[in-house]
């Protein structure tokens, strides 16, 4: 029997972000195994990239190539869905074939695949970031159309599966691990190498200046616990982000809480690539390496590698994660396997790592509802979080200490890659192949959609020109009863619809990731334009997988 052929559609596994770290890892794992044809459909790269020259599985890139007509570029940029691959998808799975794909993104990168012409030729197992509650109607709905449902957290798995109604097919979660290079080092010559003094005692924290990272709200928790501290100059916040970027006001949060002489950042040597903590400086700075001024705060395009990052983050005596909500917080456990106790806000993800890690959750005092997304967002305490700075630092020196081994020994327990690797393997060894004849090399479906009625039925319900559109426009049983249908009688009865991302019928929150979260006038007329050009793209599809495989 053949080997099962599995595509996965993610962000280019040469790539350091956390998408591409996850999904290199779990291929890693699979090719391991020996049991698989493997391949991946890669955002942001590129078909003949060279650092993708080395990776052990079929490589598809999503960006054009360099000599692509100025026409394919202009397509390509035409719509922000088709940086995931939505362009590309189609063409891929004619080459590859495959019996599974697999998507580990957010929901408005992964859906084109739920509505794929050839959706019904493969099973389809998603791992959506889940971050808030609740959960989009659309998405829940979405989730509930794939084979098979894995999360980064026990919790992500608990709002689907509430959601739901137990309708979506949850494997269990597959957390992340961190890096190797996060082991714990030796914290006092590493503060010599850097000029920190031995008896500073250090809050640390690593995220991105997003405003989904609440640095206000930790510049206040922080200030407060200095001023109920005997000694606040024996404490320092170290913030490991980006300035500028798209958050927060750096600046003026330290002249706010008055901590210029109290956080410490990481900024980077653009010769030598290494880092270096100091007080803010503003966005540009001089290097002790080199003397020469353009060292900048560490980005998205001027990161550390992995031994350098966990060289800082060995520098801390405490971790806190202070978001109002986060998919994982990978931070956290690349903390945890350096051995360094770990805070954080008690909301989404960082519920289950926190409690995994046997870490110190800050309650939040409230949370809001987020007008873009419908989703639930923390607020936390900084009061309470400032007692637990202090409560933890109270501790005996050797306690604090005993805490980090058992952070340590906890991340060693619950979050490594062989142990998620496994849940993969085992839903993928779950699945029968079906033979290629019932699937890629099946019969040809061409339908021509049926003529627009000269008129309609005085009293005709929506919902029943809604299902009239389906079977006879579209011709796809499997949407009567969907969340299309549901939509779609909706916005027939209220004569107007939203463009969204992804376009009529899908992707209607996600007008928050393009601006175009427009109203317009929507008829019948327009309703039966947009289910003929679905059917008509599923025509094209056909006739391309006819002459691939010289079907009838």
């Amino acid at each position: 029997m053949r080997k099962k052929r599995i595509l996965f559609c993610t962000e280019a596994t040469f790539l350091n972000t956390g998408y591409s770290t996850y999904t290199r890892e779990i291929l890693n794992y699979l090719i391991s195994t020996e049991k698989y044809e493997l391949a991946e459909l890669a955002a942001y790269g590129q078909d003949g990239d060279s650092r993708a020259a080395g990776i052990p599985w079929k490589f598809y890139g999503v960006l054009p190539l360099d000599n692509a007509s100025e026409q394919e570029k202009k397509d390509y940029n035409s719509n922000p869905t088709k940086q995931f691959g939505e362009h590309a998808f189609e063409r891929v799975c004619l080459d590859f074939k495959p019996d599974v794909v697999c998507d580990i993104r957010d929901f408005w990168m992964l859906d084109f695949a739920e509505r794929s012409p050839f959706r019904n030729f493969f099973k389809w197992c998603i791992m959506p970031t889940v971050d808030a509650r609740p959960q989009a109607r659309q998405w829940v709905a979405t989730y509930a159309s794939a084979d098979a449902c894995l999360t980064y957290s026990d919790w992500a798995g608990d709002v689907l599966q509430k959601q739901s109604g137990g309708k979506i097919n949850y494997l269990g979660s597959a957390p992340p691990s961190a890096h190797p290079a996060y082991q714990p080092k030796n914290g006092e010559e590493i503060r010599k190498f850097f000029g920190i003094d031995l008896d500073k005692k250090i809050i640390g924290t690593v995220m991105r200046n997003q405003r989904r990272k609440l640095y206000p709200d930790l510049f206040e928790a922080f200030r407060l616990f200095l001023d109920n501290c005997d000694k606040p100059n024996d404490y320092m916040l170290y913030c490991h982000t980006s300035y500028p970027d798209l958050g927060w006001e750096i600046p003026e949060l330290l002249q706010e809480h008055k901590l210029s002489s109290h956080v410490l950042f990481t900024y980077v040597c653009p010769e030598t690539k290494n880092p270096f903590p100091s007080l803010f400086k503003g966005a540009s700075c001089q290097s002790p390496y080199t003397g020469k001024w353009g060292s900048t705060l560490s980005n998205v395009k001027n990161g550390l590698s992995y031994d350098n990052l966990a060289t800082i983050i060995n520098l801390f005596d405490l971790y806190v994660q202070y978001a109002n909500c986060e998919g994982f917080g990978l931070p956290q456990v690349e903390a945890a396997a350096c051995g360094i106790p770990v805070m954080g806000t008690d909301y989404s993800a960082m519920e289950s790592v926190l409690r995994q890690l046997d870490g110190t959750p800050v309650k939040p005092k409230a949370l809001y509802k987020e007008l873009e997304t419908g989703c639930l967002r923390a607020v936390p305490d900084n009061e309470l979080a400032a007692k637990l700075f202090k409560q933890f630092f109270d501790l005996p020196k050797e306690i604090r200490k005993q805490q980090g081994f058992n952070t340590r020994n906890k991340f060693l327990e619950h979050f490594q890659w062989d142990k998620s690797g496994k849940m993969w393997e085992n839903y993928f060894d779950s699945i029968e192949i079906r033979p290629d004849a019932e699937t890629w090399m099946s019969p040809i479906d061409i339908q021509q959609p049926s003529p627009m009625p000269t008129e309609i039925p005085p009293n005709t319900r929506h919902s029943e020109l809604a299902q009239w559109l389906i079977l006879n426009v579209l011709k796809d049983p499997s949407k009567v009863n969907s969340y299309m249908e549901s939509r779609l009688t909706r916005d027939l009865m209220y004569e107007c619809s939203t463009a969204t991302t992804g376009g009529m019928y899908f992707n209607e929150m996600s007008a928050s990731f393009d601006g175009r979260n427009v109203r317009q006038s929507f008829n019948f007329e327009d309703a039966y334009k947009h289910m003929s050009a679905l059917r008509n793209r599923k025509n094209f599809w056909e006739q391309r997988r006819a002459e691939a495989f010289g079907l009838k």
